[in-house]
């Protein structure tokens, strides 16, 4: 019987993978380098100067947007350290015109077999990011398959990016068993926050205490300003579902009591079958779903201006999690040392103190001040001297003007206090969990049986049923 495209993509994947769970096993001393020899027998008074050896080629997997480190390869290739830095370039996210570079559901699938395949041998890629794939659960899993070498042993030798140096408790949330895979360079914060008159004072909830708040909220309230299926769906569950899936152990969870009770919830309210949402911003509402992308954002920390931030409910209380805002990287297991040591030259660049300031606010930092523009910060650094030194500039108001633009309204810059960074810095202290990014396919799953739930075409028990079953086949097969 002829294998379909997606059970042929799926057998091939596992291949690869299962192929990479093996790369870390390898020895150092089965590992050839790249080191080219010097014939040293002839030392004639001609000869007297060596000839410099030829750099070493580093290979960078990539299949998203680079702008962003274009300058920092650049500066790094031109540098006399002995490593180049090569892109290999699987997929352009843009077409020459501008316009977006739109494949089949197939061909993204090739794009990512192929970094797949080159990770799994020994010699093509040394350097992978969060950005290497465009189905970027792959990354996660590779992470847990062994794959990458763990950085803490770079750091351990590095008389400036190390522990003293780093934020030792977001890089633990990192760790998978105590080793650290990837190094994330800026982070944000990601869950709910509300007025603390509707949602208490008391940071992180369990459903239940969820739902009693809102049980006391006024007629007419919302959720983000409305009240349809979807939108409980979104705030309620959509935006925390890697809390249901377990790429260390490629497990799923979605068939929990938690998860039942939560999508029941959502159903009691009314469906709406129009092709635009309908939002009601005036009326009183209990949440907002929020990514907190830098210290500018400290006053929503501050429990004084009347804002609470509860988290995502949940039985654990984990609340809030953190997640990376920008590229993070790691080095091939499967690579020589020498090239692991050239990328690890690469890698720490981008968690310097110097390098994190400058581009914290990359708008800012590459045209200056705009007055009719605000620029956001691009996440918190994963740099604590770089936190700290970007917290003090900002409360002394630095970086903006004390007034900002936008069309013809103007606006006051709503800079932070030294206790509102205060309260920032404990609660990122507060979260003990990573966001996963999680699989779109998982996403698309969960997505294509609740649709149906909500629409009255299958049962609770039904969709939760399909959910399990299909995401679990998917990530054991990636796994």
């Amino acid at each position: 019987m002829k294998m379909t495209f997606k059970k042929t993509f799926i057998f091939m994947t596992v291949l690869m993978l299962s192929a990479v769970s093996c790369s870390d096993t390898v020895k150092k001393s089965e590992i050839s380098t790249d080191s080219s020899s010097v014939n040293s027998s002839n030392n004639s008074q001609d000869e007297s100067t060596q000839e410099k050896k030829e750099d070493i080629t580093l290979t960078f997997a990539m299949s998203g947007n680079t702008s962003g480190i274009d300058k920092a390869i650049k500066e790094f290739n031109e540098a006399d350290n002995g490593y180049q830095i090569q892109i290999k370039r699987y997929f352009d996210q843009f077409n020459e015109d501008g316009s977006s570079n739109v494949l089949s559901e197939e061909e993204y699938q090739y794009k990512d077999l192929e970094v797949l395949q080159d990770i799994m041998n020994t010699t093509n890629i040394d350097i992978v990011c969060n950005a290497s794939f465009i189905e970027g659960g792959y990354y996660d899993i590779l992470q847990n398959k062994g794959a990458f070498v763990d950085l803490y042993t770079f750091m351990e030798n590095d008389s400036e990016v190390n522990s003293d140096s780093l934020d030792m408790h977001v890089l633990s949330l990192n760790e998978i068993h105590g080793k650290l895979y990837s190094m994330p360079t800026f982070y944000t914060i990601n869950g709910l926050y509300g007025e603390s008159k509707y949602v208490g004072t008391k940071e992180n909830w369990t459903f239940d205490e969820f739902v009693e708040h809102w049980n006391a909220m006024p007629v007419g309230a919302t959720l983000m300003g409305s009240t349809d299926k979807m939108a409980f769906f979104d705030v309620v569950l959509r935006n925390n579902l890697n809390s249901f899936v377990d790429y260390k152990n490629a497990q799923v969870h979605f068939d929990s009591p938690e998860f039942k009770k939560m999508l029941e919830f959502c159903n009691q309210f009314e469906q709406r079958n129009t092709e635009k949402p309908i939002y009601d911003y005036d009326a009183p509402s209990m949440l907002s779903l929020f990514i907190a992308r830098g210290i500018m954002n400290a006053h929503l920390f501050d429990k004084d201006n009347g804002i609470t931030w509860v988290g995502f409910p949940s039985n654990d209380k984990n609340g809030a999690y953190l997640t990376n805002a920008n590229l993070c990287y790691s080095i091939c297991a499967s690579s020589s040392p020498e090239k692991q040591k050239g990328a690890w030259e690469f890698i720490r660049t981008f968690v310097t103190k110097e390098w994190q300031i400058e581009n914290a606010i990359p708008l800012l930092s590459a045209g200056g001040i705009d007055k009719d523009y605000y620029s956001e910060e691009i996440g918190f650094c994963i740099n604590k001297n770089a936190f700290d030194e970007i917290g003090k500039r900002l409360i002394n108001k630095e970086y903006y003007p004390e007034t900002f633009s936008d069309g013809n309204d103007e606006y006051n810059t709503r800079f932070p206090t030294e206790k509102e960074v205060k309260e920032l810095r404990r609660y990122i202290d507060s979260i003990d969990r990573w966001g996963t990014l999680v699989s779109g396919s998982i996403s698309e799953i969960v997505y294509d049986e609740v649709t149906p739930y909500f629409a009255g075409g299958q049962t609770i028990d039904e969709t939760i049923e399909h959910i399990q079953n299909r995401a679990s086949i998917w990530l054991s097969e990636q796994s």
